[in-house]
């Protein structure tokens, strides 16, 4: 199959082309060069030079498009608002018409972020959405593209995990600091429901052969605090966690504002692909399995 990935640079990319580049022939994009993998041809261009992409998919004429790329820096959306818009609007336009007209499929990889956190439960796809930032804005926006298309399907989702040189997750951070014995800020009032790249990616793998459409929420089977999520790494990294503060988000004074609660339910996604999704713990041990490997 011909699998197109895009930000496949980034921390899902990299998994996605691991996993499937050995029973697959997959195209992948980003704007910098990265590692070699067999059966992946790498593209080189910005997302946002909508004639690249267009020429892109008329050579490559992908099965499928797996759409990674955002730009996940929150406050970072709040100040480059066009960036965000070609990012995760006009590229998912694009694609969403291209994969249409030629009768593709588009996986469009979004965010738990898409809801106003006031929520004392996990929300399900059926919940209103209310985004609070533009990072979150632009994400529903390009949604909606996803799902007016008949082989589109929106994973919501919250990962963790190795990502790109250069830069660092929200996992690496907290290991990092945890390891130096850095103060770390961590959220009592946030909740959400990570999972480990690798195993997003195994379900994507399950998805491509047991192909759903439509809106699901793909995430842990559970939820937890930011703030527990740390305590939980230090513990089953046997790291001390006395450096470990416990704040609220409220006074952080970030430039975008945020959900506090994140948390996903997952109940659609499990009886659709009769699979059973990890906890918020198991995260962190395939993280830790993965270390040690």
């Amino acid at each position: 199959m011909r699998i197109g990935i895009t930000g496949a640079s980034g921390m899902l990319g990299k998994a996605l082309v691991s996993h499937l580049s050995a029973t697959n022939t997959i195209f992948a994009t980003s704007k910098h060069k990265y590692s070699v993998h067999k059966n992946t041809v790498w593209h080189h261009f910005d997302l946002i030079d909508g004639d690249s992409l267009n020429q892109w998919l008329q050579e490559v004429k992908p099965d499928i498009v797996i759409h990674c790329a955002a730009i996940t820096n929150v406050d970072l959306c709040e100040k480059e608002v066009d960036i965000a818009t070609g990012v995760h609007i006009d590229s998912t336009r694009i694609i969403a018409n291209h994969q249409s007209i030629y009768g593709g499929r588009l996986i469009y990889i979004s965010t738990d972020s898409v809801f106003d956190g006031n929520s004392a439960n996990p929300y399900r796809e059926t919940d209103a959405t209310n985004p609070l930032n533009v990072y979150a804005k632009t994400k529903l926006e390009g949604e909606k593209f996803v799902q007016a298309m008949s082989n589109g399907l929106v994973l919501r989702t919250n990962i963790i995990g190795h990502t790109e040189p250069g830069r660092v997750s929200f996992a690496e951070w907290l290991l990092e600091g945890l390891i130096e014995k850095k103060p770390l800020n961590l959220f009592y009032d946030v909740y959400f429901s990570p999972l480990h790249v690798n195993d997003l990616s195994a379900i994507i793998g399950k998805i491509i052969e047991e192909p759903i459409v439509g809106l699901y929420h793909c995430a842990s089977r559970d939820s937890i605090s930011k703030y527990d999520f740390g305590k939980k790494m230090a513990e089953l990294f046997e790291l001390s966690d006395s450096n470990i503060n416990r704040v609220s988000v409220d006074n952080m004074g970030f430039k975008a504002d945020r959900p506090k609660n994140m948390a996903l339910n997952i109940d659609k996604i499990s009886r659709s692909l009769s699979y059973q999704m990890p906890n918020a713990i198991d995260a962190i041990l395939t993280m830790k399995q993965n270390m040690s490997q």
